[in-house]
């Protein structure tokens, strides 16, 4: 009996969870800025969920934009998207709402073309994100994050979107 009273408090993870969001993206390169709605998705493993902190790893894709334009009479396209590795930590702030931070590593990948010369760069650069959620039913989450890419095209997100939670 009091082994099962102390387990009770121990700290328990949900496992797996899935989610996906729209973003708006605001893109700094040097034929200026562009904004673009994007999706994202991502896929993630809770190894920590106790009453004051819960720690998560997940891995994600951010579609990070496309656009075009003239600069000097010479047509571009940008095209970008980001695959993601990073740890999560969520504080419960009650019953159903959460705040968390998240930071880690982006495979950002730039594909473009200038005067119909096509060219992709590869890049791995470190990004954050803050965000906050609405819990329902232990099982879905809704969720608003910012999320700043610090690579070649200097990317910041604002987005929404929902999260599923496997037991």
């Amino acid at each position: 009996m009091a082994l099962c009273i102390a387990s009770s408090g121990a700290a328990q993870a949900d496992a797996l969870y899935v989610g996906a969001g729209a973003y708006f993206t605001d893109v700094e390169i040097a034929a200026g800025g562009e904004d673009d709605i994007t999706p994202a998705g991502f896929v993630g493993y809770q190894f920590l969920d106790s009453n004051l902190l819960m720690l998560s790893a997940e891995v994600g894709y951010y579609d990070l934009g496309a656009w075009s334009g003239s600069l000097d009479d010479v047509n571009y396209s940008v095209d970008a998207s980001a695959l993601t590795f990073a740890g999560v930590a969520y504080v419960p702030l009650g019953p159903f709402f959460e705040v968390y931070a998240k930071a880690g590593l982006a495979a950002v990948e730039v594909k473009t073309r200038f005067a119909d010369t096509p060219r992709t760069d590869d890049d791995t650069e470190t990004f954050i994100g803050a965000g906050v959620a609405l819990d329902f039913f232990d099982t879905v989450d809704i969720y608003a994050e910012y999320l700043q890419f610090d690579n070649q095209i200097d990317s910041q997100m604002i987005g929404v979107g929902i999260r599923f939670d496997f037991f």
